[in-house]
């Protein structure tokens, strides 16, 4: 039970990481600039999110 919570919360780090990336792309895009601080920002949150993902994410069992 545990490690389904664990496996679910790491699929919405997991999303969420993802949504966080292409919002910040999206937007330097849809804005015309670049900026080198919010693209700084959104990968240092997007780095965050998939790091959390990671390492909450159970690993796999060995069947036996």
């Amino acid at each position: 039970m545990n490690r389904e919570r664990r496996k679910l919360i790491g699929n919405i780090f997991g999303d969420a990481a993802k949504y966080t990336l292409t919002v910040g792309v999206i937007g330097g895009i849809l804005s015309g600039k670049l900026a080198s601080l919010p693209s700084l920002t959104v990968g240092a949150i997007f780095l965050a999110l998939a790091s959390l993902a990671y390492y909450v994410t159970p690993k796999d069992r060995e069947e036996g």
